[in-house]
């Protein structure tokens, strides 16, 4: 049968008298926090809150004699204030006064000191529970060195990235200026190129007007020779038409003759030849020209010539008339033939190859290679060869001879003005990249520079989280769609309160500024960071609408300043693993 819970208060207000009091027995356990407390019996103890001093025989006496019951940590006189629990072999603990003689073995007081009325027996755990945490503290103890090794690696990096980081600002800076300068060359060139390619364009085509105007002649006189043979072509099937015509008038008259009854009698035996006679007499009827009179009067003649065809002379045309014009309306002007050898010549033209040279000018000299290179003072090939026969084949071309080529080629020039300015966005990236990081707190040690935009992520319910460190949040469905911004970095520290300091500082981070919740803020995350051996989302929740909380793990944030050994005056360290 359980017993009311006011039994256990009462029965230890009946039982004081018959308790020890001070001065009869050994005083209970001290809190360390309150110092050291003299023995000596005439000494004075000030209570904490400065209130006033009691002698020192006062001390867990059962009454509380300070306002702030500093003066009772071994005694449940003091109702706001604590009990402490020495837990000898373990931790000390503290608990509130209230939970003191209350007839329940408070767990935190694993020598059973908490109930010290001897109503109920509370057993000694402590040496078990020791045993318990001292194990569990060697786990956390191998966590941490591996941690610390780990997070050293972090650190070096961050060493030599930030030393070379200076090195590759400059570096990055110079070639973005050299590159600079030279797609201004590059526009330069490309601009002589266009206007190169313009001319070479002009002078193709004064060529093929030119070589028109050389064949026109011939191309005249073959004209004029088919023609000539269509006409007589023409007149032979005239003179046969002619012919045929004649035979057909003649059928076509027999009916008027006194043999047109026989005739009528033939037709109606060959329905063949009345059915041609037909289709004659309605050829000849569609066939009926009509010539204008001197008065203005227009007849027909129904003669039927005019199914003959007919061919007007045509005058001959002056063939050197024709071209001089042909020529006079050229604009020689707007082609510059000055150097029209050296546009089309292959010795001259820089991106041609010695073959090609050696092959224009045989063919140009109509002679033999060795023909073409007799005269070694006016052969304009030497200099090529000269070229070839000294250049490393692997070697890549100058700037000069590359601005020479691109100079008259204004798809290369244009391909290569494209690149270097693809180029130049790319050191210019770069560049924002590295200016970046020179601007982000990277740690005490510069610890979080190896982890800069490095993401980890964890799967919760339906959504799947993941964050980037000094990155971005983000929050997306886990059966597809587009993701939910949660935030970006945005400094270190917890979402309320201030940042440590120290190493302390770099145990939390704000992500903020996420997309906007409906009928809400925008999504936030604070991140807690502890000490681990991989980087690992541990728990993700949403203690408020969108404002998000995620345990992570990191070997960045171990600290060889925790102390693991047990010892069992530390509990602040104990709490901090």
């Amino acid at each position: 049968m359980k017993l009311p819970s006011y039994v256990f208060p009462l029965a230890t207000f009946l039982l004081t008298p018959l308790l020890p009091v001070h001065g009869q027995a050994q005083r209970r356990s001290v809190d360390p926090l309150l110092g050291a407390v003299s023995q000596d019996a005439q000494a004075q103890f000030a209570c904490l809150d400065g209130s006033r001093s009691i002698d020192i025989k006062s001390l867990n006496d059962d009454y509380c004699d300070c306002d702030d019951g500093s003066d009772e940590s071994g005694t449940s006189a003091c109702p706001e204030s604590v009990f402490y629990c020495a837990n000898k072999g373990h931790i000390g603990a503290e608990i509130p006064s209230s939970r003191v003689n209350d007839g329940v073995c408070d767990p935190q007081c694993c020598d059973g000191s908490d109930e010290y009325s001897g109503l109920v027996k509370c057993p000694n755990t402590c040496a078990t529970i020791a045993a318990e945490h001292q194990r569990k503290q060697n786990e956390l103890m191998k966590v941490l060195q591996k941690g610390l090794k780990l997070k050293q690696g972090y650190v070096d990096f961050g060493v030599k990235a930030k030393a070379g980081r200076a090195d590759q600002l400059n570096s990055l800076n110079a070639k973005i200026s050299n590159v600079t300068a030279r797609i201004e060359e590059l526009k330069v060139l490309k601009t002589q190129a266009d206007h190169f390619e313009a001319h070479q364009n002009a002078i193709r085509a004064h060529e093929n007007a030119e070589a028109a105007r050389t064949t026109l002649p011939q191309r005249h006189a073959a004209c004029t020779e088919r023609k000539q043979v269509l006409r007589t072509n023409i007149e032979t099937l005239n003179t046969r038409l002619g012919e045929l015509k004649r035979i057909l008038d003649h059928l076509m008259t027999l009916k008027d003759v006194e043999e047109g009854a026989a005739f009528e009698a033939l037709l109606r035996d060959k329905p063949i030849l009345q059915e041609t006679l037909q289709q004659y007499d309605d050829f000849k009827n569609s066939h009926v020209a009509v010539y204008q009179n001197e008065d203005g009067t227009s007849e027909e003649d129904t003669s039927g010539n005019s199914v003959f065809i007919t061919l007007d002379a045509e005058p001959e045309e002056d063939v050197v008339a024709v071209t001089s014009s042909d020529s006079d309306s050229t604009d020689e002007s707007a082609i510059d033939t000055t150097h029209l050898d050296d546009f089309s010549d292959p010795c001259v033209d820089p991106s041609a190859s010695l073959i090609s040279c050696l092959t224009a000018t045989a063919t140009n000299n109509a002679k033999s290679v060795f023909s073409a290179m007799k005269s070694p003072f006016t052969w304009r090939g030497w200099s090529k060869l000269r070229t070839s026969l000294t250049r490393n084949p692997f070697k890549t071309m100058s700037q000069s001879e590359e601005d020479e080529v691109l100079k008259k080629d204004a798809s290369k020039a244009r391909a290569r003005l494209d690149e270097l300015e693809s180029k130049k966005r790319e050191y210019e990236n770069q560049l924002d990249d590295i200016k970046r990081k020179e601007g982000l707190d990277l740690g005490e040690q510069g610890e979080w520079d190896q982890l800069v935009d490095m993401c980890i992520d964890m799967d919760s319910f339906e959504y799947n989280y993941s964050i980037c460190f000094l990155g971005d949040a983000t929050q997306k469905p886990k059966n597809g769609g587009g993701g939910t911004s949660l935030g970006k970095f945005s400094r270190w520290g917890p979402r309320k309160g201030v940042a440590g300091k120290g190493a302390e500082k770099y145990h939390h981070m704000m992500f903020e500024g996420g997309q906007h919740c409906w009928n809400g803020p925008s999504r936030s995350v604070e991140v807690a960071l502890e000490c681990g051996i991989e980087n690992k989302i541990l728990s993700v929740s949403e203690p408020s609408k969108c404002e998000y909380f995620m345990k992570v793990q990191s070997p960045a944030v171990c600290d060889s300043k925790l102390d693991v050994s047990g010892d069992a005056g530390n509990s602040a360290t104990r709490e901090e693993l």
